[in-house]
Order: C-alpha cells, then structure tokens, then sequence
C-alpha cells in the first residue's frame, strides 16, 4: 500500500478476548458479530485518520496505522466506546483488549515488520478484554496533547513476554470511567527466572503453537533438534507464553555446565530456589517440595545428562502438578515422554512480497540490522538471500552468523563464502557460549557424543545428497536399522512423516562428510558403493518402460535426484564404463520427459570424454557409444543435430546385440533425421525400430516405433500409411495406460485428422494430447502438443484461440530451450497476427524469424524446413502493404535480436 505512512507510526493492534470459545460455542452468531465489531472499529479509526493495515494472528485481531499518537489514543477510546454500546447477541459480550506503541515504521513492500510491530503485539498480550494499554514510547508523545475526554493512569514498569526488556504501561480510558480490571498478566505476575533476552523470538510461530498445545496434554514434552537449531529460545518462550497455567511458577534450569548425572535434582534445587540440607536425599527433599505445587520446568540441553532422566521420572511420579518442558539433542526415553523435532526456519518463498513474511529472511533481517542498522533489503538481493538460506538449510545459528558480515560484505558475496566454506560461519563475540561460537563447534559438541558405531554411521551417510531411503542407508552406507534409528533418536537425522526416507540437515551432512575424508580409503569406498547402488537401481528401473510406468520411473529418479547425479559425476570420475551404461536407459527417458535437455548434455558430454575412444574394453566402447547417441538426441532439441554421429553409434550398438541400447539409439538417429528433414534416412530406421518387437519379445519396444514410422509417412505425404500405424499402436498404448508414447501417437493422429480434412477430430486428439502432456509434467510434449492444437485451431478459423496455442508453446519451448521450435513457432504467430489485421507486427516477426541462421531447419511438427513457410507469408504480406511501409517494418525486424522478439512474445500473455 502506497498510502501507508512511514517513519516514526503509531500502532494500534486489537483482538477478541475468548474468541476461539465464542467461535466454538456460536458459530453463526459469531460471523454476525464480527460484521459489527469490524464497523464498530472501521468508524473509530476513520475519524482520527488511522489505516487498518490486515490481520495479525487471529482473523479477529486488527491492525491499525497511525501518524499521530495522539490520534491513535483517541481512536482507541473511541473504538473501545462503540464496542460498549453494542447489544451482543453472543454467549457473552464481545471485549477486546488493545495496545498502543511508537515506534520506527519498517515498512518494506507494503507491509510493516520489525521490532516496533512484535513489541506492539507482546504488549496486547497482557491486556484484558475492554483494556487499552499505552507504551512509555506513545506517553513521551501524548503526555503534553492528551486528547479530550482521554484518562491515562501509570501501571508501573513489567515484563513482556517477548523476554527483551521490561516495558512502561500505561492504561488509556475515557474520563468518568473507573477502569476495573484485573493485573495485567506480564511475566512479573508469576514467580519465574526465565533468563532476559537480546532480542525476541523471530519466526517459529507454527512450532510455539504446537509446543504450547502439547503441553496441555503431556507432562513431558521434549524438544528435539540438533545444535544450533534455536530450541532454546523456543522453549524459553513457550514457558514464557505458559506463565498463566502454572500458579507456582515457570523456572528456567540449564543443564549444559553440568556433567555428572547425579546432579540434576541440585541443579533444579538451585534454579527454583530451594535450599537442600546435606543430611537428606537431594531427590527427596526436591519431591518434598514439589508436591504440591504446580509448576513449569524448563530442562536445558539434557543431552549429555541421558543417565540422569531418571530425575525427570521420579518428579513427574512425584509431584502430580509439575510439568517438564526440556530441550535436548536426544530423547530422554522415559515414560510418559512426548517430543517435537524441529528443524531449520522456512528458507523460500512464492513471490517477492512474500519474502519478508518468510522466518528465514525475517531473522536474518532482524541479525543483520544489529550490525548495520539502515540495511534495507533490495529486490536484487533476494536470490543471494535465498541462497544463504538454502545453504545453511535454515538453521538459525548458521543464519545468524551469516549476517553477522553485513557491515563488511554485500548479501551475494555472504552467499558466495558460506558456501565456500563451513568456517566462515564463527564469530569473535564474546558473550556467546563457545559451543556456540561457530556452527563446527555446535557440531564438534554433538559428535562427541556420538559412540564410534554411529560416529562410521553417520560419516558414511553424509555420501547421500537429498536424503536416502533406508535400504540405500545399508547398502550404500552400511547403516542398520539400529544406527538408524540411534541417529533419529539424536536428531542428527530426520525421518519423513511416512518414514520412507530420511534426511541430513545439509550443514550438518558437510560436516559429516569432512569426517569422513579423514579417511581417504573409507571415503572412496563409500563413493564406489553409493555409486553402484543407484547404478543398479537406475538399471532396474528401466524395466519400468516397456511395463508403461513412466510416472513411477520418473517418481523414483526425482526422489533421488541429487543422488543419481552425484553417483553419475563419481562413475564419470572413475571411469566406470558398466556402471554408467546402467544408469543411462533410465537418465535418458527422465531427462527427456522433463526436458533436461541442457543439464542431460553437458552429464553425458562429460562421460563420453571420460570413456576413450580407442579402448579395447567393449564395455568402454557400447558405453561411450550409448552415450553419444542420446548426446544427438540432446543436441537436437537444443537446435543442434547430429545424425552423422547418431549414424556412427547406432554402426557399434548394431554390432553389440545390447537390444536396449540400439533400440535408443535409433529413436535418437529418427529424431535427427525429423530435424534434418531426411525422411527416407527416418523410414529406414524407424522400420528397424519396428522390429524389436521379435528381437526382444516385448511388443511395447517395437509398437513404440509406430509412431516414428508414421511420422516418417506424415512427412512423406503418406497419410493413409501413417493412421494405419498409429491404429496398430493405439490399443496397446491405452491398454497399458501409457503416456509418453501416447503423447506422440496422439498429436500425429491430430495432424492426420487435420490433414485429411478433419479439423473437429483434430481439436479433440491435440485436447487430449495436451493433457496427456501435462499429466506426467512432460514440457516438450505439452509444447508440441499446444503446437498441434493451434494448427486445429487454425484450421477452423478459430484465429485468437490458434494464437493463444501458439503461444503458450513457445512460453513451454522456452523453458526447456527448444530453439528451433521456437522459431517455427514464431512464424505461426506472425502469421496469425497478420490474419487477425496486425500486418505490420507480422512483417517485424517474420523478418526476425528468416534472420535468425536456424531457419533453415524445420521445427518436430513441420515437414518443411521454417524459412519455407515464413518466407510463402511475408510474400503474402508484401503484396497486401504498402511497399515503404512493409520495407521499413522488414527493416526492424530483421535488425531485432530473435530472443527479444522471443520475450515480447512472453511479456505479452495476459
């Protein structure tokens, strides 16, 4: 919001005291209510100038801008007012409590955030229904202009439960009005020594909520994570946020300086205030005390305590009303324990506005401002940001740590040192523990406490790289359910909600990794073994074509993705000729449905260079072979075919009698043959294609080269040969409910029916080959598939329809860099625009298209080369122009870079 003030604001922040009840108990009349509250609120505010900005927390919280504190506190007595005077018909009146706090506006895309906002929202907190309550910040500016019919009374100093610094309230009422009500419930109103902190809680609301709910139902509740993860801070803040369940106190214990087990009861003594004689049992006299009263303690790092847990055990059996909240690197493993793991703050988001709303950004921002105080956070920042974020997955020591160097670096060069180096993230501070000086000491804390087994454990599964599922654990790994479940237990590693997989806090996973090269001979043992694992399941998985399971092949790939690329680069590295041509059937099919085209050629350029030409092992050759033949495929889609090289490869695979790797290898020559319009080069091959379904007795190899053959046939104007061979191939298609192949075989049957005079049938085929397309996220198909779909289109003289198709395939070409089909795609939509009446762009567009030297190839969709084509329609256009005007509209298009016609192309959807 542009009208939103800025500087030096007041805020006014309100919500319903008990309305989760009311929303429980009256639902109906509640949504009534809310209309009335809202206007009750919308009339105050309005008279005194102030902006209700949106919803904070509850949907029945409001929050209102002021320029003026004075304003802000009128409108608050007003609001207040007007909330009295209605007749509610809920269970019980509505009350609202409210606060009022000045301060420094951070406002940043149309929203505020910062310090000034959470103060504001901690101060409401300890509020009444119908009480307004008034910073020190908003009493330095309305002390000498109190407001007419404004009363204001000193409610003393008292601690917020942001646990930062105590704050001065005031109480703000109208005059002739004795405010009743009872103590504000600031942390000061219970027995406590939960420890003052620099600065409040940033993000982790979802897990506050969650923990604080928890503790309504348990009487032990642990919270989990590795170091460095901030549960501390949590837990301090959800005993904060508690202080009003438990009459007898909230009481902070830490544990981390304390090594002998034996000690804890003393520790507990010592934190709640309780003198022990020497001549009883510490326990004893502990439990003496604590039985009867009802109270919170809060158990710090436990970890290195775990034979002490006993403590925890005789208290809850004990003492009835005690509750235990403790924060640890392990599960205690008593009875009765509930936990909750958390990992790392939310790292990504959707859009620039929501970036500042995301906890990542939100603590580094907050960090980052303690060293440098005007640092506003640019648009061009935020991929760097991101970066930052994802490297240190999150973890909130490692963030702040990271923005700890904004005095002295740009936010891209912190991204560019975190992830040169795990050391950069240390600081010289001196009040920082020194486990917690650096994220290696956090984790040289927690290896430590680590047994030798789990210490292996744990360094070999830092070879995965986005997680593993537990058979890969212990084959790639040597990892046992035990270990695993010992290293889940000591949060080092996290288990998915259905347990299927498992995970490494990145950071932690690098650490790991530098254990393990410790050890050259292990750490190359564990590569060789994690890189046959995902060699053979890459091998397998293959078989999962010809059964038509594109979608659970490509589901297994991307589950590991990372891994199969570390494990190709290690294959590659060494040189493993088996083990690459294992993993390339499967490499190629996925890349190829998710149009990897670029990433696929540069992996497989690598292992053709890796793998000698001149080797006499015949494994070595068929692999560089393979490879070559699906590099043409690559090539070709990215507009640079090869067919003599498909040729060559196909001449050794021949030779081979490996059926799978010729039977790729000639979908390969086929493809290149199509772009290189050498069409009985592609009847040749495709025939051979066909008949794989002898060799390998299984019909899917040979029925897949159907649609080569009939697009061979297209091409040649063979339209009765091509529907026979794509009727043959259809059945078995939908009777195995295959997709990649049916993608094909659907859009060359839409060409036929538009061909053969059958627009209607063709709109109905390119339909239904969109959404095959799009139901396995196959971008190439989808791209050719709008393709067809705007010929249908152009075909029965649906002109802004056959557009729009157009373009979104060339939105679809774009993002997997399909050049030539771009370009194709190009001259269609000039030659719709100067069909709809737009001569003049269709002759810039054109003009750009026969510039680009790429033209002279034809697009997977046309049987003519595109210069062709383009040239026959701004023929057509010359003779309809003006000769200076169609000159000069030739003149610019043909000066203009085709990626910018490209991206106007873009920019203009919508």
């Amino acid at each position: 919001m542009s009208s939103l003030p800025e500087g030096v604001v007041t805020f006014l922040l309100t919500d319903i005291e008990g309305s989760t009840k009311l929303w429980e108990e009256a639902p109906g009349v509640m949504m009534e209510a809310i209309a009335e509250h809202d206007a009750a609120i919308d009339r105050a505010i309005e008279d005194f100038g102030g902006t209700s900005v949106k919803p904070r927390g509850e949907g029945d919280s409001r929050f209102i801008v002021f320029p003026s504190a004075p304003d802000a506190v009128a409108a608050a007595v007003r609001m207040q007012a007007n909330l009295a005077d209605i007749d509610w018909d809920t269970p019980r009146p509505i009350r609202v409590r409210a606060s009022i706090h000045t301060g420094a506006a951070e406002l940043q895309l149309g929203d505020y955030y910062g310090s000034t906002v959470n103060r504001a929202a901690r101060l409401r907190s300890i509020a009444h229904g119908g009480q307004t309550v008034m910073s020190s910040s908003t009493w330095e500016l309305v002390r000498d202009r109190i407001p007419d019919g404004v009363a204001i009374e000193d409610m003393g100093e008292h601690s917020l439960k942001d646990l930062t610094r105590p704050e001065h309230v005031y109480q703000v009422y109208p005059q002739g009005v004795e405010p009743v009500f009872p103590p504000l419930t600031s942390l000061g109103s219970i027995p406590n020594n939960l420890p003052r902190q620099l600065t409040e809680l940033v993000g982790r609301q979802a897990e506050l909520q969650e923990a604080l709910r928890l503790l309504k139902e348990t009487r032990l509740l642990t919270i989990l994570a590795p170091g460095g993860t901030g549960k501390t801070r949590l837990a301090i803040q959800v005993a904060a946020d508690s202080t009003a369940d438990y009459p007898n106190g909230v009481f902070f214990v830490s544990l981390a300086d304390i090594s002998d087990p034996t000690a804890v009861a003393q520790a507990i003594a010592d934190s709640i205030g309780l003198a022990l004689s020497t001549d009883e049992d510490d326990m004893n006299q502990l439990l003496t005390y604590l039985a009867s009263k009802s109270l919170l303690l809060l158990l710090d790092n436990f970890e290195h305590l775990l034979e002490g847990a006993g403590a925890v055990s005789q208290i809850l059996a004990g003492a009835p009303n005690v509750t235990v909240l403790a924060t640890s690197r392990s599960k205690l493993n008593v009875g009765g324990e509930t936990t909750l793991t958390i990992g790392g703050l939310a790292t990504t988001w959707r859009s620039p506005e929501d970036a500042l709303a995301t906890d990542g950004v939100r603590l580094f921002m907050d960090a980052a401002r303690r060293t440098a105080p005007d640092l506003t956070l640019e648009m061009e920042d935020l991929d760097a940001l991101e970066r930052i974020l994802t490297l240190t997955g999150g973890m909130p020591l490692a963030i702040l740590l990271a923005a700890a160097w904004v005095d002295m670096l740009p936010i891209s060069e912190i991204a560019d040192e975190v992830q040169k180096s795990l050391d950069f993230l240390e600081t010289e501070s001196g009040d920082v523990p020194d486990r917690h000086r650096s994220v290696r000491a956090v984790f040289d804390y927690s290896w430590q406490l680590l047994t030798d087994r789990e210490k292996e454990s744990f360094a070999a599964l830092s070879v995965f790289r986005g997680g593993f599922t537990r058979e890969a654990a212990e084959v790639a790994a040597g990892t046992s359910l035990r270990s695993l479940a010992g290293l889940v237990a000591k949060t080092l590693i996290t288990p998915s909600v259905d347990k299927s997989r498992y995970s490494v806090h990145e950071l932690l996973r690098q650490y790991a990794e530098d254990e393990l090269k410790g050890n050259p001979a292990r750490f190359r043992d564990v590569q060789d073994a994690h890189a046959r694992y995902f060699a053979d399941m890459s091998d397998r998985a293959f078989e999962m074509v010809p059964q038509s399971d594109e979608v659970g092949l490509v589901a297994l790939f991307e589950a590991d993705l990372e891994n199969t690329r570390t494990a190709w680069r290690h294959l590659v590295k060494t040189g493993d000729a088996s083990g690459l041509r294992k993993m390339l059937p499967s490499m190629y099919v996925v890349y190829e449905i998710r149009s990897w085209y670029l990433v696929g050629l540069g992996m497989i350029e690598d292992a053709i260079q890796a793998l000698a030409g001149d080797s006499g092992d015949q494994t070595v050759l068929l692999t560089r072979h393979l490879a070559t033949a699906i590099a043409t495929w690559f090539g070709a889609l990215l507009g640079r075919p090869s067919v003599e090289d498909a040729v060559e490869a196909n001449r050794y695979l021949r030779e081979s009698q490996d059926h799978v790797a010729l039977w790729i290898g000639l979908q390969c020559e086929a493809l290149n043959c199509t772009y290189l319009g050498l069409y009985d080069q592609m009847i040749e091959v495709t025939n051979e294609i066909i008949s794989f379904k002898e060799k390998t007795d299984e019909p899917f190899y040979g029925v897949a080269g159907h649609n080569w053959r009939s697009r061979a046939a297209l091409y040649k104007g063979d339209l009765e040969t091509a529907k026979n061979l794509l009727g043959e191939a259809l059945s078995l298609l939908e009777e195995r409910n295959e997709h990649y192949f049916m993608v094909w075989n659907l859009g060359l049957q839409g060409a036929v029916a538009r061909l053969t005079g059958r627009p209607e049938d063709a709109l109905v085929l390119q339909a239904r080959q969109v959404e095959r397309a799009r139901d396995i996220g196959y971008r190439r198909g989808e791209a050719v598939a709008l393709h067809g779909l705007g010929s249908a289109r152009l075909a029965v003289g649906d002109l802004e329809g056959a557009e729009d198709a157009f373009t979104q395939a060339i939105v679809a070409c774009e993002k997997v860099g399909m050049l030539i089909d771009m370009l194709g795609l190009a001259a269609y939509i000039a030659h719709v625009r100067g069909r709809l009446g737009s001569e003049i762009e269709a002759v810039e567009l054109l003009s750009t298209v026969l510039a680009e030297p790429l033209s002279n190839r034809q697009g997977i969709m046309d049987n003519t080369p595109i210069i062709d084509f383009a040239t026959e329609w701004l023929d057509e256009l010359r003779a309809r122009l003006d000769g200076t005007a169609f000159s000069e509209a030739s003149e610019r298009g043909s000066a203009r870079p085709y990626e910018v016609a490209v991206k106007e192309i873009i920019e203009g959807i919508g």
